[in-house]
């Protein structure tokens, strides 16, 4: 019988605090390891690693969650699945095909950085993507006028929930899944030539990032907030309050504390997540109407209560 009382969970909370973040390292690596030593190929690496990850982490929400309140309802899950469904669907054609594609045809590709070193290869593909993807993604938030109100229309499907956990990782509107996966992170790694394995390294170790950031389990990894985007620092970013939403790195920090967008509050919980009813926008389980936003003019809200919507409601 499974010991669920307070002190093993005490135990196991102070264990997934401070051993989490290390162990996903530590898999990713070995899984890469296996890669460079040709026992698997590259794109298994990153596909095992990933996908491991995703359904260790869903247990351990369940099992130690970090906010009730950001757990997975059912309600809230049927909510998902309709973003689960299409956003998988264009995630699977624009992020992993064509990060497959990536991997399989960059041997093949030359450009600026074909004949750089391993080492410099691989700072290179990070900061690379993290200026690109950190310019777009926080003028998403912060552009004006009519595009930036269409990178904001199309980037806050991902906003809409008052919680954040695993699968809610996976909402996202298809304009912006095309805009942060193809054009920000697949497209410069076919024009600047990397060897394969240097596009395994990243596709891993930032989609790992990228999965652990909505991670519903107290995970701290202390001043590595400062290099890496965690779920301490991703929090914040989808808090309802717009003045500390801040945090637009992927994978590393770096351009958050060098440009002041950088918010770490160590211990501290946003008080809420989501966004203000003020923007008049549609209910995260309204799909269709979330949908239509990049194209059409939402109407404001008459309520002057900036509560962040529900997405269990």
């Amino acid at each position: 019988m499974v010991d669920n009382g307070p002190e093993s969970q005490s135990i196991l909370r102070t264990a997934a605090r401070w051993g989490i973040y290390p162990l996903s390292w530590i898999v990713a690596l070995l899984m890469l390891s296996q890669a460079a030593a040709g026992v698997i190929e590259p794109r298994q690496a990153w596909l095992m690693t990933i996908a491991g990850l995703i359904v260790f982490y869903m247990v351990m929400e369940r099992l130690i969650p970090y906010q009730r309140r950001w757990s997975m309802t059912w309600r809230s899950f049927l909510a998902d699945l309709k973003y689960v469904v299409v956003g998988g669907a264009t995630m699977s054609v624009v992020s992993t095909g064509l990060g497959l594609f990536a991997i399989t045809i960059s041997g093949q590709l030359s450009g600026p950085a074909t004949d750089w070193p391993f080492w410099l290869q691989i700072p290179a593909i990070f900061l690379i993507f993290e200026g690109i993807q950190y310019t777009l993604h926080r003028a998403m938030h912060e552009a004006n006028g009519k595009f930036g109100r269409f990178l904001w229309m199309s980037h806050v499907a991902h906003h809409l929930p008052d919680r954040v956990y695993i699968v809610m990782h996976a909402a996202s509107h298809p304009i912006n899944q095309f805009l942060l996966q193809a054009f920000v992170r697949i497209i410069p790694i076919w024009f600047m030539g990397y060897d394969p394995f240097v596009v395994a390294v990243f596709l891993t170790i930032n989609g790992m990032h990228g999965i652990i950031s909505h991670f519903n389990v107290d995970v701290r990894i202390g001043f590595l907030n400062y290099i890496f985007i965690g779920p301490e620092l991703h929090r914040y970013h989808h808090s309802a309050n717009r003045d500390e939403a801040k945090n637009y790195g992927n994978t590393l920090s770096v351009y958050d504390v060098l440009l002041g967008t950088f918010i770490y509050r160590p211990g501290v919980a946003p008080k809420e997540l989501g966004v203000s009813t003020e923007e008049g926008l549609p209910p995260y389980r309204s799909y269709i109407e979330v949908f239509k936003l990049p194209f059409v003019t939402p109407k404001p809200a008459t309520s002057v209560d900036a509560q962040p919507q529900s997405s269990a409601g």
